[in-house]
Order: C-alpha cells, then structure tokens, then sequence
C-alpha cells in the first residue's frame, strides 16, 4: 500500500472505531489512552518526521552558517546575522527531536522488541542513530538516557557528546546484527518511505551513518572502511521522496509562506564562479519562490548520500596517505559528477572536471580542493555545517561580528524547565565547541 494512501486510511480506521464505539454505548472508554497504533502506521510518520526536521530547521540554521544562504528579510536577517540565534529560536527544532521523533522511536521500539519485528527493530535503531548523531553535532552534550521517559523524569541528566557517540555506535551494530536475523512476523514493506522495506539498502545506510560518525571522530580508517562499505550509487541515497504540493518538501513549503525570507548567498556564487560553474548556478541561484527548478514540491530530501560517501573516501584517503592515490581521486570526481547529476545535469559534468584548478590529478589534489568541491556538493545539506567546523573549509567571513558561532543553543524551555540544564550564560555559541570539534 503506498504511503499516500496508507496514513488517510488508517485516519479513517481510528474515525470508524471512534464511531461504532460510540454507537454501541462504549461510553466508558478512558480518553487516555488511545487506540494502540501499529508499527506499519508509526514507522512512516516517524521518518516523515526526520526529513522534515533534517530538511527544514537543520537545513535552515546549518546552511545558513555555512553561507550556502543567506537570511534578507523579517527574522531570518536576525538569524543570519547570528543575533536572532536566541534559545527561544530553537524550542521548535528542539521539541520535533525529541517529542515527534525519539520519543516516537522509543515506543516503537518497544513494539518491535514486544513482536519480535527483528527489522523493523533494526530499522529504528539507523533512524534513531542518526537524528541522534545530528542533534548531538548541534547541541553537544545533550539528555539522552534519562529523557525519554515522559512524567517519569522532569529533569533527566545530560549525557556528554562522548557518551552519545557510543549510544549511535551501539545502536548502529545492533541495526546491523538484526537486519543480518529474520525479519520477525512482520516484514517492512512499501510503508518503509526510505527503502520500501530493503534491508539490503539499510544495510548500506548503516555504513554510510557509520562513516560519517567516524570521520567526526577522527577515525579516518575506519571511516573510509565504513564509506567502502555503504552506497554504490546515488540510487542508494537515503532519504524521502516527498509526493507533490500538497505535501511538498521542507524547502518548498518554507519558500510558499516565507517568499524572500532567504536567498542564494553571493559567497557560494562567487566560489562556483571561480570555477565556471554554471550549470549548477543556474539550478540554485534563482529567487527562492515556489518557482525555484531545485525546491521543487515533490522533492527528494536526502538524509545521507552517495556523493558525501565519495568525498569521505577522498578526504580520508588523502589524509591516510599524505597525498591522493588514484582512489581517492576517482572518489573525488564520482562525488562532483553526483552533485551534477542530483541538479539535473547527469553526465554533463565533464568540462567542468577537466579545468585545471578542478581536474588536478591524484598527485596534486589537496584537501582544501576535496573539502570545496564537497563544500558545493553538499548544497543546503546541514551536514556541510560539520564539514567547516572540522576543516575551516572553506575560509569565510562571519556575517556579523568576528566569528561564525560553532553550535546551537538549547532551547528556551530547556534553559528554564530542566534543572540539569546549563545556564543561558554558561552556553556560548560563539566559542563552545562541540566534543568532536574541540
């Protein structure tokens, strides 16, 4: 059953029992605690969730710093020039992480665990391991043990970064371990709106999570194993095809309501015309409308790709071998030619690589040409945010003031409810760096 008909009809089912209780004089039924929802039914709303969030709030705060955009009208000049970056700015993003997503997961995993479901337990775990890997490379030190236990714990502890990692390492080796088991009494399926129920893919995804974690982690073996290891094509992306207008993508839908809010940013244009790159310009540079060839309503938003996965192989390479070999270099390029490709230029990208400061060959490639080519592929992904802070790649200018802040605050209820929390004050967001970055 698609998807889209799949969450109208289980909407209608909840309406139809409500109904035939009612009629029947089931009066008595405790309003709190509703119908049961099922794993098949959870699943898909879940990572519908992580895409919107992915794509949304963390697109538009990470892209933002990374001046792949820039904030021109209402509050986002605020944001973009980091004074509007306030707690109370994050309350939204902060509340999707943990009341629509890991807390989600949490009773769904439960559900698996109950059901014995082995890869719809492996397939939460991937989810689980990598908003938590997104929201820890934001915020830091973040609750994680203690906070998902709803009226049990008002004030659950903060976990360190450290610990977190461990959490999403685990948890990736569990993913791991059970996809390699039986599915259990109930097979994913077309519910499944990342892989249509693939395990073969998630397998791949669980590599390609793995990578990205251990290349925060400096471990740069381990790192170019795991992207070895994960897509062999942009066909293994992972991510959710949103279906049309009436449920378009994050950008899309921020470009209807918020037309002129924010634009292409000119640093980004100046650094791909140095590289005569038109072709990509020409999808990306245009007013951020509905309008725009790139944000298009049924847009594919990509949680993690192939083309990041090629350029951790060519950093990682370099960086293991003082200089490129052959390898690292054809990452490089694959990792250009699925940026052009993912902008509707697949095949096109071949005079682009052959200009000299592009197509410099194994024996001169450097990293600061492997980091701003992946710094241009990675366009409006948050995951560019990562790249800048570890590498300084490439140089920019704050927008305002001397520096570009080097992480999130928590959010304003966060500060104020949750004893364990540090002050507002404690928190700079301009000089506290997140674990891995420090």
């Amino acid at each position: 059953m698609k998807i889209q008909f799949l969450l109208p009809f289980f909407c209608s089912l909840l309406f139809s029992i409500s109904c035939s209780n009612f009629i029947g004089g089931e009066l008595n039924s405790d309003p709190n605690n509703p119908i049961d929802v099922p794993l098949f039914a959870m699943t898909p709303a879940i990572q519908i969730n992580i895409a919107d969030v992915y794509g949304g709030q963390f697109s538009r705060f990470n892209n933002l710093l990374v001046q792949h955009a820039e904030g021109v009208q209402r509050q986002w000049i605020s944001v973009y020039q980091y004074t509007g970056m306030t707690p109370a700015r994050f309350d939204t993003v902060w509340q999707n992480v943990y009341e629509n997503i890991l807390v989600e997961i949490k009773i769904a995993k439960e559900k698996a665990v109950a059901q014995n479901n082995n890869h719809y337990l492996g397939i939460l775990n991937t989810m689980e391991a990598f908003i938590l890997m997104a929201a820890t490379d934001v915020w830091d030190d973040m609750p994680y043990t203690e906070a998902l236990n709803g009226f049990n714990e008002f004030n659950p502890s903060y976990d360190t970064q450290a610990e977190i990692y461990t959490s999403v390492f685990q948890l990736l080796n569990d993913a791991e371990n059970l996809f390699e088991s039986s599915a259990g009494p109930v097979v994913p399926g077309d519910e499944d709106v990342f892989y249509n129920g693939n395990i073969s893919l998630w397998k791949k995804a669980v590599q390609a999570i793995r990578a990205r974690g251990l290349l925060h982690q400096k471990d740069y073996r381990g790192a170019l194993d795991a992207a070895k290891a994960s897509f062999d094509s942009p066909s293994d992306n992972m991510g959710y095809h949103y279906p049309d207008a009436s449920s378009a993508g994050p950008w899309y839908r921020f470009n209807d309501g918020r037309t002129g809010d924010i634009e292409f940013h000119p640093v980004l244009r100046t650094i791909m015309e140095s590289y005569n790159d038109s072709l990509r310009l020409s999808a990306w540079d245009q007013i951020f409308t509905t309008s725009h060839t790139y944000f298009v309503p049924d847009f594919f938003q990509e949680l993690v790709t192939y083309r990041e996965l090629q350029f951790i192989i060519s950093e990682c390479d370099f960086r293991l071998n003082n200089g490129s070999t052959d390898e690292g270099y054809d990452a490089y390029t694959n990792g250009i030619a699925a940026s052009f490709a993912r902008s509707g230029f697949e095949g096109q990208e071949d005079s682009y690589i052959e200009q000299n400061n592009v197509g410099l060959g194994a024996e001169n490639l450097d990293l600061e040409s492997i980091m701003t080519q992946k710094h241009i592929a990675m366009f409006m992904q948050p995951e560019a945010y990562s790249d800048f802070r570890r590498t300084g790649i490439p140089s920019l200018v704050a927008s305002s003031g001397v520096s570009i802040p080097v992480r999130w605050h928590y959010s304003s209820e966060e500060y104020l409810f949750n004893i364990n929390s540090p002050s507002e004050t404690e928190v700079n967001i301009f000089t506290d760096k997140v674990g891995w970055n420090r």
